[in-house]
């Protein structure tokens, strides 16, 4: 190979233009980690809190309180003790960890998302949001301990063993919606009139599937089993605005187990006339703000 300059000459050159660029290139690395640095140093935690609580509060009509958030490095940011009583809920929804970070692999897409964890009822939450309002969630292991009012007052405990969500942000038409939960130990107290025991209603374990499109969702699956009821159901939703205006229509099958108890038992008999196989027609419908159960046999 020929050198118009020369062997040695074309070396002094070519080292010439690489300690600048290994120069430039450094101090840039420094500029950027000193940039870094300082973001982190400064973290404006208060402003940023307010901030959330701001648009949170904004989006969902729920009042928010943060304990403290902590910015680690490549943008996690943490907020622990986070509490949020949105009107609906049967108690405010209290978070110990809620971590928040980007999800890298789709940065460079035409896409980009956020993904979340949570620690929440001592069992685990994490969830991914993208830009176009897809959303996919995963949970297991939450302990259930509710207050509820409708369709009679009671309590209602159990462990949230596994569950998944995929659908969307927003219920457009074109939205795809299903949801899979299985509860474990499930049990209704307040009823103790219906157990001589007074240890509540058990309902054993319970597996619920919903799949739908747009506003429209199909009870796909409903069971309870192992418990003082087996049940069965099948059905539609119609998500509305509120909970006042989303309406529901579900046939129950249910047959009382081994360990139901007189009175219980009794209570089913006025739901009519059994079918062949002992299993008593029950009819919940109205919206899910005063839903309506009556007999249907």
């Amino acid at each position: 190979m020929k050198f118009p300059v020369g062997p040695g000459k074309y070396k002094k050159t070519v080292a010439f233009w690489q300690r600048p660029s290994i120069f430039y290139l450094s101090g840039a690395g420094l500029l950027l980690l000193g940039v870094l640095a300082g973001f982190y140093l400064f973290f404006p935690e208060q402003a940023l809190k307010q901030r959330i609580i701001q648009e949170v509060e904004a989006k969902t009509k729920a009042e928010v309180r943060i304990g403290q958030l902590t910015l680690f490095p490549l943008l996690t940011l943490d907020a622990n003790r986070v509490k949020l009583d949105l009107a609906g809920l049967p108690q405010p929804l209290e978070i110990d960890l809620l971590s928040l970070a980007p999800q890298w692999s789709t940065l460079m897409s035409g896409d980009p998302g956020v993904q979340i964890e949570g620690n929440v009822m001592n069992g685990a939450i994490k969830a991914s949001f993208q830009k176009s309002g897809a959303v996919t969630a995963v949970v297991s292991g939450l302990q259930l301990d509710l207050p509820l009012q409708k369709p009679l007052p009671f309590n209602l405990t159990g462990t949230l063993s596994d569950g998944t969500f995929s659908g969307g942000a927003r219920l457009d038409s074109d939205t795809a919606t299903h949801l899979l939960l299985r509860f474990a130990n499930v049990t209704l107290h307040g009823l103790d009139i219906l157990k001589a025991d007074g240890r509540g209603v058990s309902l054993g374990e319970i597996t619920l599937e919903i799949e739908g499109q747009g506003r429209s969702m199909r009870l796909k699956t409903l069971t309870a089993r192992g418990g003082d009821l087996d049940v069965s159901a099948e059905g539609t939703l119609l998500i509305g605005r509120t909970a006042a205006t989303s309406r529901i229509k579900l046939k129950l099958l249910v047959l009382a187990g081994a360990n139901a108890g007189p009175s219980l038992s009794s209570l089913l008999q006025l739901a009519g006339t059994p079918d062949d196989d002992g299993r008593y027609t029950l009819l919940l419908t109205g919206t899910m703000a005063q839903p309506n159960l009556k007999p249907g046999g």
